[in-house]
Formats: C-alpha cells, structure tokens, sequence
C-alpha cells in the first residue's frame, strides 16, 4: 500500500474508531447519573468526556494519556482561577487579555496547546462570568476525562494504527522555536474578545461568557478562513438551535434525552477537521441537549438556550470587524514592505 493510501485508510479508520471512543464514553458517563443518583455528575461528566476527547493527540499512548491528564490540570486550574478573579473588577479582565494573548500566540501547528489554551480560556470565561463550579462538577469532569482515558487505552490495544502526529512536547518546541503567530494578530485577538465581552456586558446580556466564547473559537490568524468561518459558525449554530428547539417539546424523559445527547455526539468525530460547518451544527446539539441535562437538575431557565443564539452572532460580528482590522493591518505592512524595497532598490542603483 502507497503512503497516500496508507494515511487515507487510517484516517478512516481513525474516525470510525473515535465514533466509538465517543458513543461508549459518553454512554458510559450518563449512565452514572442513574448509578449515583445524579444528574449533575452524569452532565458534568459528558461535557469533561467530549472535552478530552477532542483533545486526543492521538500519537502514542503515552503522549495521548498525558496530553488527556494535562489538558484536566489546566481546565480545573482555569475554573478555579475564574473563582478567585470573579470578584476583582480590574484583575479578571487583565487575565483574560494575557491569557487570550498567549493563546493567539499559538499556530494550529501546534495543535495540542492551541486547543489547550482555547479550553483554558473557557473555563475562565465560564467561571467568571457565566457560572461557578460546584463539587457535583469537579467530580464530574474528573470521572469524564478519566472514563476518556480508559477507552483511549481500550483503542490502543484494539486498534494499533496510530496517526503520525507531533507529540505535545514536539510540538511545544516548535512554538520555541518561533513558530508562532504574529503579535498584532494576538492583540488584535485580544481587543476583540475584550469588546465582544464589554459590549455583551453593555446590553446585559445573561451568559456573556458565551459571547466571549464565541469570538474564540471564530478568530483565526487567516482572514478569508476567518470570514468563512463565521459564515460557517453562524449556519451550523442556527441549524442546531431550529432543530432543538423543534424536537425540545417532545422530550419528556431522561432516557430520551440521553439517546439525543449520544446521538449528536456521533457527529462530532465524523466533522471535525472537516466540515466547519457540519462541525458545529453537532457541537451546538451536543451542547444544548447536555445544558438541557444539567438544567433539569438544577432546575434552570429554558430561555439560556434561545439566549445562544444572540450570544453567537454577538460574538461572530465582533470578530468580522476584528478580521477587518487584522486584514487592514496586513495590508499596510505589505505596503510599507514594497515601498521599502522599492527604496532600497532605488539606493543600490545610486
């Protein structure tokens, strides 16, 4: 078999076998919802199970339980850090900027820590803003990146076709080395966020996290790929939102529920890297049907659901215009770099 179509049939395979990572995981953590006798845990423990399983290197078994194990250090640290900083007016948003900062800083080269700074940030945002974690979720995102660590151990063994992907470590060393993004992509990044998240406090909004979250994942350091994929973001999160809020009357049990929450959670593996727009329509399912799970245990307001949907385009028209300044921005250095060498050209003629 050629090289080409060696990688072709393990890219395959990789994603039937991450569809079962994810249907026996996320199965596996809704189930202890009935084993201990909360809905907390099971919810809690489904979003820690996707998490980390988007966050599978998939490289060797070592570098994939490590980066599970380091990606739940930096979330928890991230969560409790939100708590100490949700009192302090100046402190929370100075952390955010750096984080954010940091985070731009990074190329999708390096996979692993771009996401890793990504889920970072979120969990700040989150925590800051938008709710503060209980030990029913502590617990619960422990139990789900470990229930996600067992099955990738399971996938190891089962299925020994690994991806040649860098290794954590490898691909920290590649951001040593330079291999980073510009810095006013990461300021202009780092002003977007902030805006977004100011102007969603301005119009009182209810989850203005969620805006903040928005404008994270749409920022790309590539301004067309940007701009298509707030296209993307907007019609995969619109699509989710008509179908559940179609199909939300109808669920009237947990085991309903449950089944939607596997079901959608097949998607997810099948899109990523793929499909950005096919992508998010099953991340948005996921998430709503799991928020649905963790609001009928704690009792919550359906109207958080609807309220996504202003977050995203709040979120989504701020890094339009953002894209615009980083699209200005590169067009003036292009221009200050032609009439530079047109000068210097000018000079070594004389």
């Amino acid at each position: 078999m050629t090289g080409g179509g060696l990688r072709e049939k393990i890219g395959t395979k990789s994603r039937v076998t991450a569809v079962f990572r994810f249907v026996i995981t996320i199965s596996a953590a809704l189930l202890l919802s009935g084993l201990f006798h909360s809905p907390q845990l099971g919810g809690f423990a489904a979003l820690g199970a996707f998490m980390a399983l988007l966050s599978d290197t998939e490289s060797d078994l070592i570098s994939r339980l490590g980066g599970v194990a380091i990606t739940f250090i930096g979330v928890m640290c991230a969560a409790l850090l939100g708590v100490v900083l949700k009192n302090m007016e100046y402190g929370k948003w100075l952390v955010i900027a750096l984080v954010c900062f940091g985070q731009s800083l990074m190329t999708f080269a390096e996979k692993f820590w771009w996401l890793w700074g990504k889920y970072v940030l979120v969990f700040l945002l989150i925590s800051i803003f938008d709710f503060t974690p209980d030990l029913a979720a502590f617990v619960g995102y422990f139990i789900g990146f470990g229930l996600a660590m067992a099955a990738i151990v399971l996938d190891h063994f089962v299925w020994r076709y690994e991806k040649l992907t860098l290794r954590p470590m490898e691909q920290l060393k590649l951001v040593e080395g330079g291999n980073r993004n510009s810095y006013a992509y990461a300021l202009i990044s780092t002003l977007t966020l902030i805006c977004a998240l100011s102007f969603s406090f301005l119009l009182d909004f209810s989850e203005p996290g969620w805006v903040g979250i928005t404008a994270l994942y749409l920022l790309n350091s590539n301004v067309a790929a940007g701009y298509k994929r707030v296209i993307q973001r907007i019609l995969g999160t619109l699509a989710a939102y008509f179908l559940v809020v179609l199909i939300f009357p109808y669920i009237n049990n947990q085991l309903l529920l449950g089944l939607l929450i596997v079901i959608s959670s097949i998607g997810i593996p099948v899109f990523v890297g793929g499909n950005y727009t096919g992508m998010t329509f099953f991340i948005t399912c996921y998430i709503l049907f799991v928020l649905d799970w963790l609001m009928r245990a704690y009792g919550g307001d359906y109207s958080i659901l609807i309220w996504r949907i202003w977050d995203t385009l709040m979120g989504a028209g701020w890094v339009a215009l953002g894209l615009g300044v980083l699209y200005l921005w590169e067009k003036y250095q292009k221009k200050e770099g032609v009439m530079g060498a047109s000068q210097k050209t000018r000079i070594d003629k004389n």
